[in-house]
């Protein structure tokens, strides 16, 4: 199968399970609880959220733009779930009932908090993991693999919401109460929504360093242990040994033979790990306060903010399809036997 065809068939795909979770997540949260009640409309939550708000004059503008952007006036199915479709392929999900604001617009506000955070706090254990694991598989057996491992597997069990307490404990709050130094800050007075100059900007990323460091030492782990593995399983393959044997030295037969094969599983779960760059992680965002797309999603479902949830739900999804597809093309690119199934 050339590599075209391959990749057209790939996303075609990928295309059509997009559709069919974002079908799934409407019957779930919008069908099912009709169902469950016998069928009376009542149930819908969407509508149960209208009919709170709808005593309060602030919330005006939001019950009429839900009702003209879901046509709640009209059958769930099939009426509401097309136009629910077209307003997930449009990009209009309507009015926030939490901030009556245009959702994409809370959302592009939030987004550079989000990704400020968890590009980095994403892509620097990787990089430490991939290196580090290396390190590690090269001198297995010795003092220094089992430091390494050991510390990887401390790293991975403890849960970063904790690692980040310690730290506030540690390096925020004792600091300033016994010798009135401030290393860190403590969670209290969050950035501000929208950076206007260099203060803010230093101010973001002095609060922002406990969140990176705890993230540093919680999610390392988990990467060294994992490339670690990945490595000395291929290092024990007939291929290597041969390779070894012959009188090849162990740098290049790890460059040349062992590298290329750990490539697809890495890729994999790199593919995995990208899109929660969108979506972060909520228990960070509401120990820090921090601002950003996570906190506000767990505000939405807390308050059944229903243009928020499908809007954050339909765009974790599409970025897990798309970074899937985009980690098959590469997948391609640096292991053509995969088209073929070789």
């Amino acid at each position: 199968m050339g590599a075209g065809r391959f990749i057209a068939k790939t996303g075609v795909r990928l295309l059509a399970t997009y559709f069919a979770v974002i079908i799934l997540y409407f019957i779930v949260v919008r069908v099912l609880p009709v169902l469950a009640a016998g069928g009376d409309m009542h149930a819908d939550p969407l509508l149960a959220a209208l009919r709170r708000t709808g005593e309060d004059p602030r919330f005006t503008f939001w019950i009429d733009e839900a009702i003209r952007t879901y046509g709640l006036d009209r059958p769930l199915i099939p009426d509401q779930l097309f136009r629910y479709l077209r307003s997930v392929v449009m990009f209009q999900f309507g009015v926030s009932v939490y901030t009556q604001q245009p959702v994409l617009n809370e959302i592009a506000v939030r987004l550079p908090y989000t990704l400020s955070f968890y590009t980095i706090s994403t892509i620097l254990p990787i990089v430490i993991g991939y290196y580090l694991g290396i390190i590690s598989a090269k001198h297995r057996g010795k003092t220094l693999d089992s430091v390494i491992v050991q510390t990887s597997v401390v790293s991975r069990i403890l849960p970063g919401w904790l690692v980040l307490l310690l730290i506030y404990y540690g390096l925020a709050y004792l600091p300033r109460i016994y010798w009135n130094l401030q290393i860190f800050p403590l969670p209290v007075r969050a950035p501000e929504i929208g950076i206007r100059d260099w203060e803010q900007f230093r101010y973001l990323l002095w609060y922002m360093s406990p969140m990176l460091l705890a993230a540093l030492i919680a999610w390392s782990g988990g990467w060294i242990y994992y490339i670690r593995q990945l490595v000395v399983s291929e290092m024990g393959q007939d291929y290597y040994v041969t390779a070894v044997a012959k009188g090849l030295d162990e740098k290049t037969a790890l460059s040349r033979h062992v590298i290329p094969n750990v490539r697809p599983p890495l890729v994999m779960s790199l593919a995995y790990t990208i899109p929660d760059i969108f979506g972060g992680s909520i228990i960070f965002e509401i120990i820090c306060n921090w601002p950003g797309i996570a906190s506000f999603s767990y505000v939405a479902l807390q308050t059944w903010d229903f243009p928020v949830m499908s809007a954050f739900f339909t765009i974790s999804a599409l970025l897990n399809v798309v970074s899937l597809f985009v980690a098959e093309i590469i997948l391609v690119l640096v292991d053509p036997r995969i088209r073929t199934g070789g």
